[in-house]
């Protein structure tokens, strides 16, 4: 949202209205209040700002808290619009917290962002936290290394979405959030055991995504998923450690997952065994099936699990084991199938790929590496 500020007052000097300049009597100044707020709401901060000026009773039709449904506030904002803005957001549904961007990862001992004076504009979020957190439903934060100010955030009791960017704290308040339906943590560093706990607390979670999260356990994330958000929909985990193949088959009990997302970084080594068979399974909604790097994926274990994944429309299995065999199986057998990705680091060459989509015109496969 663009940070140009709105005038408290009306403006210095009164635009004539349209009736007084002999205007059509249905002109804009003669419409009642309520369609004049309902006009505004289509308008971003700017154009608000821009028609408080041309007149006193535009200027108190931008004061309404209900114009302000989407705010931002910004490290560098001007502390007067910051004010301003905070005034007049009395019942905001988005919110988006931005501090410096930084390069350095969260864990890491040395930032120069820590050396940046955010006292003032922390007072301002946690005053804003305090005034309407309440009424927030999503909310983005990026940059923040303010224990205090995530602390806060327990003021945002009726949050459904949450997304966390390069934060670090302790976020002690963090599992007091008991409304939340989705999740979205990347490069943060949390304590031990909070994002398990934030997961244990949230049953009606439907999307979860974690990736290079600090102190973040893939093991326990599954094992607690399986036991408390039967309802989930969504999960993409691309953490640091590979999920074990006793706590990726816990998966097998979310019969409502639609999208399963799983990157692996680690060079660690398990036996799959039948946990892809238990998993589609178990998972018959499944309709996007994206698992990157797992070279213990390979035909044997891969075609029987296959058949019973009727519903998919995304195979994305870069990085595995399989042959062209199982790419023809898929397509074959998945009525829905609509892209197929399986380049990189595996034994299927491009000309079979090639032959592949000719046969399949209607399948959108992957050719480049």
């Amino acid at each position: 949202m663009d940070s140009t500020t709105i005038e408290e007052g009306p403006p210095r000097k009164k635009v004539k209205s349209l009736r007084e300049k002999g205007a059509d009597e249905e002109g804009l100044s003669t419409l009642p209040d309520d369609v004049l707020i309902k006009i505004f709401s289509y308008l971003d901060l700017k154009s608000i700002s821009k028609c408080a000026m041309l007149c006193s009773r535009f200027n108190n039709i931008s004061k309404y808290g209900t114009l302000y449904k989407k705010v931002h506030l910004k490290y560098n904002m001007n502390f007067h619009i910051l004010k301003s803005l905070i005034s007049k957001a009395t019942c905001p549904k988005i919110l988006v917290l931005e501090y410096m961007w930084y390069t350095q990862h969260p864990y890491s001992d040395s930032d120069d962002s820590e050396a940046q004076d955010y006292s003032e504009f922390n007072k301002y979020v946690k005053k804003f936290f305090k005034q309407s957190g309440d009424q927030l439903k999503i909310l983005k934060v990026e940059s923040c290394r303010c224990n205090d100010v995530l602390l806060s955030l327990s003021e945002c009791r009726n949050l459904e979405k949450l997304e966390l960017y390069r934060c670090k704290g302790t976020f002690a308040t963090l599992p007091s959030l008991g409304n939340l339906k989705s999740i979205h943590f990347l490069l943060c560093d949390f304590l031990l055991n909070t994002v398990v706990d934030v997961i244990k607390n949230n049953g009606n979670l439907r999307k979860i995504s974690l990736a290079d999260n600090t102190n973040v356990n893939v093991d326990q994330v599954c094992e607690t998923m399986s036991q408390h958000c039967l309802l989930v929909t969504s999960i993409y985990l691309s953490e640091r450690k590979k999920i074990k193949t006793k706590s990726l088959k816990t998966l097998k009990s979310l019969s409502n997952l639609r999208s399963l997302e799983l990157i692996c970084i680690s060079k660690s080594k398990f036996d799959l065994e039948d946990t892809l068979e238990q998993l589609a399974a178990g998972c018959p909604k499944l309709q996007k099936l994206a698992i990157y790097g797992w070279k213990e994926i390979n035909d044997d274990n891969f075609i029987p699990a296959l058949h019973m994944l009727t519903q998919l429309k995304e195979l994305d299995l870069k990085g595995t084991n399989i042959t062209i065999k199982s790419c023809r199986e898929a397509a074959l057998t998945l009525p829905k199938l609509k892209s197929m990705d399986v380049i990189k680091m595996n034994p299927i060459k491009k000309a079979e790929l090639a032959k592949l989509q000719k046969e399949f015109p209607k399948i959108d496969i992957a050719l480049d590496k």
